[in-house]
């Protein structure tokens, strides 16, 4: 028997077992159920939205078997609710997955209705999905790209004018934010982070300073390359070589046509090289046609896709939730 519990708030213990249900799901998929900035606060810590849990109803002790993790996106005319869903893949053939899905639809509609964003990922087909099946409709795609590194990639060329240097903490905050948020402005991950989202970012174990490449004329920096490496060999995950990633390519828009991003994927790559990757990784909107192209031309290639669907969700006039549940 499924029994679903509401929480607005992540005690330390419930917090602690759904951080085991991702780790268990990854160990057996062989990779995480729920996107990077999801997971980065869940890590951190969660509290002000409404995480819907569904525990599998045992003698000895209920056991979580899926977990629906849900945040407000910054309000617009309309709330909009971003949802995950992760289930223990022991029960990807019963309804936990439904059952979840519906659940915070259901919150959703109480708390005055809007829109619900659904990220699922790894998907082959975007026509052939639980979400697709229920009439949600595909709003956004991301290509997940791969490339190998065999070889030392290319010296990058820069613009006139323009050097490289690692970020330095304390120092270098005030441009990274200005022109990150100038680059992906109106980004749903990307766009709008204050001090507060890139300090939280840069507590998290796998952080560099000297991953995150910026480019500076004089005192102004006009691009940055924040690169990843991802190295699994713990006694949970099969160890193999280290694994690059592209994870943040910002450029100022004042220098788009110059040839910088070029320059500052090669500056990564080829540090990321340096550090003994052999692959190198990213996700990029399919929207973005010009950096698709960009990174096709560095080598990349699609080998699958991360799909976002979009529900409107009408409200319910009766029996409305508490103010905890609306975004603030």
């Amino acid at each position: 028997m499924i029994r679903l519990e509401l929480h607005t708030d992540l005690d330390a213990g419930v917090l602690e077992e759904i951080l085991a249900l991702i780790e268990d799901a990854t160990r057996i998929e062989g990779h995480r159920p729920v996107g990077e900035h999801k997971y980065s606060h869940l890590v951190v810590g969660a509290n002000r939205w409404v995480g819907v849990l569904a525990y599998e109803t045992q003698e000895s002790a209920d056991r979580l078997v899926g977990y629906a993790h849900t945040r407000w996106n910054p309000v617009n005319a309309t709330p909009r609710m971003a949802v995950e869903i992760v289930v223990h893949p022991e029960y990807y053939k019963t309804d936990v997955a439904r059952m979840l899905l519906w659940e915070t639809r259901s919150v959703l509609a109480r708390a005055g209705g809007g829109v619900l964003f659904l990220w699922v990922h790894r998907v082959e087909d975007p026509a052939d999905t639980l979400p697709a099946r229920l009439g949600f409709r595909v709003q956004r795609e991301l290509a997940f790209m791969v490339r190998p590194m065999n070889g030392l990639p290319a010296e990058p060329s820069l613009p006139d004018g323009v050097q490289l240097r690692a970020y330095r903490t304390g120092l270098d905050d005030e441009e990274f934010l200005r022109v990150n948020n100038a680059a992906f402005e109106g980004h749903p991950e990307n766009g709008g982070w204050d001090s507060h989202e890139f300090a939280q970012r840069r507590t998290l174990e796998w952080f560099d300073p000297a991953g995150l490449i910026m480019a500076w004329r004089g005192e102004t920096c006009v691009g940055f390359h924040w690169t990843k490496w991802h190295s699994h060999d713990s006694e949970e995950t099969p160890a193999h070589e280290p694994v690059g990633e592209v994870y943040v390519l910002g450029v100022d828009p004042g220098e788009q046509g110059t040839g910088l991003g070029r320059a500052l994927l090669l500056a990564g790559l080829r540090h990321l090289h340096g550090r003994g990757c052999r692959q190198a990784i990213l996700y990029v909107d399919c929207a973005n046609v010009g950096a698709v192209k960009l990174y096709e031309s560095a080598g990349f290639a699609l080998e699958y896709r991360e799909v976002c669907y979009q529900d409107l969700v009408a409200p319910v006039v009766e029996h409305v939730d508490s103010g905890l549940l609306r975004p603030t």
